[in-house]
């Protein structure tokens, strides 16, 4: 029969300490609230569609610009040699004597007004304001996806964290039972086997462990990066992050985000934009009226640069009556994007309204899941309190006690996991409707 002594020198070469890990030091801690802040600014598709945005609203004031006269002045001084006969100066019109140089001088001022363009410029200035309001709408998205992609990372560091947690509380517990079959075996209480299979018990949590904190630094530099920083970010745990919410009405959660969600918004943009784009093709079948002014002041050096007005004023029409169907090319184009705009439109309802009832259902079912795995929890942690005192006792076995912890871990586990996906359901809501719950 193997002592005491030895059974403990079996433990350690199993890679039982029975003295506590030495405490490494904690990564910098961060919220939820000011991951998601941070995460914003630095995510390159919100970059992107922020830019969307200004270039967007630079387009819309550039529409309106097609209501204002277009204005260009000039300057030009010449210098030039006439050989040969008379001729005209170049600069101010006047008649020169040949083999003679001449120098001139002359400012103009030319301004230029669309006086009707076949209703093109309204449905240029429709076309802008959707382009803009499809453009908000996408920033909104992007913000939203953004939420939802740094929660989910956050999620994952904190569930990680939870998780090994977890791991150690079942470690001390795997402890405690091998200090127990080791005590008992010096008493011939229990047989060898006992002891070894409760050594066997905390090597193998020890291993899980190592998984798990392997997992937790894996989490922790993703999130890290999502915010914009590097080496390793923890998740500071918050009681409202998986505060349960009431969804009273799921209904009007459905119609929300069939009509009023963010991705909705945008593809509606997009169907307005092509019916404003399908509008301005159209208006090269109308006439167009230009009214141009000009005025130039010119002067040389043979009248001691005394400077002459020249004005003159023009209206002018234009009407392009055939152009080898080039135009019906254009409006068969812009008329089938709006088919296809209008279809993305109604599909999108249609699959945002069916998400909406997947992610409920998800919502309710991790909620459900929260509360049967606690009270499994609390039901499995009394069981082996009752087990661990009777093994102590002698009157039960400890595979049975080894089974009621097993299933102590795994319930803790479930329950961390349960928690952490009610947080990622209640988020893909908030993503899909573009608010909080």
């Amino acid at each position: 029969m193997l002592s005491t002594r030895r059974i403990a020198a079996v433990g350690i070469g199993l890679g039982i300490g029975l003295a506590p890990a030495p405490v490494t030091a904690q990564p910098h801690s961060i919220t939820l609230a000011e991951a998601l802040r941070r995460a914003e600014t630095v995510d390159p598709q919100v970059t992107q569609a922020r830019g969307t945005v200004r270039n967007t609203g630079a387009a819309v004031r550039t529409a309106y610009g097609g209501f204002l006269p277009s204005l260009s002045t000039g300057a030009n001084f010449s210098n030039s040699f006439s050989e040969g006969e008379s001729r005209l100066d170049p600069a101010t019109g006047e008649i020169i004597s040949g083999n003679a140089s001449s120098t001139g001088l002359n400012f103009s001022a030319t301004t230029s007004y669309d006086l009707f363009t076949g209703f093109r410029r309204g449905k240029d200035l429709t076309a802008a304001k959707a382009q803009r309001t499809a453009a908000d709408a996408a920033y909104d998205y992007e913000l939203a996806q953004n939420r939802l992609r740094t929660t989910r990372t956050f999620v994952d560091a904190l569930q990680s964290a939870a998780l090994v947690s977890v791991r150690r509380e079942s470690i001390r517990r795997a402890e405690e039972q091998f200090r127990i079959a080791a005590a008992k075996l010096a008493t011939r209480a229990v047989s060898i086997a006992d002891s070894l299979q409760a050594a066997v018990n905390v090597s193998q949590a020890r291993l899980q462990l190592i998984a798990d904190e392997r997992q937790l630094a894996t989490a922790e530099a993703s999130l890290a990066r999502a915010i914009g920083g590097t080496g390793r970010v923890a998740a500071a745990d918050d009681s409202l992050i998986g505060r349960i919410v009431t969804v009273a009405d799921t209904g009007a959660l459905i119609v929300e985000a069939a009509n009023r969600a963010p991705e909705v918004l945008r593809v509606e943009a997009a169907e307005r934009s092509a019916r404003a784009s399908l509008g301005a093709t159209k208006a090269q079948y109308f006439p167009a009226l230009n009214l141009q002014a000009s005025t130039q002041f010119a002067g040389s050096r043979g009248n001691d640069y005394q400077l002459f007005n020249t004005r003159s004023v023009g209206l002018g029409l234009s009407w392009q009556l055939f152009n080898r169907f080039q135009r019906e090319q254009q409006v068969a184009r812009g008329r089938s994007d709006l088919e296809t705009a209008e279809s993305q439109t109604a599909d999108t309802r249609r699959r945002l309204a069916a998400e909406m009832l997947g992610r409920i259902a998800s919502l309710k079912a991790a909620e459900n899941r929260i509360r049967i795995a606690r009270a499994n929890v609390e039901t499995l942690r009394m069981l082996v309190r009752v087990h661990l005192e009777r093994y102590r006792i002698g009157s039960l076995e400890n595979d049975v006690l080894s089974r009621a912890q097993e299933q102590l871990n795994n319930a803790e586990s479930d329950a961390v996991r349960a928690r952490f996906d009610y947080v990622l359901a209640k988020a893909e809501i908030e993503a899909l409707i573009g608010r909080p719950l």
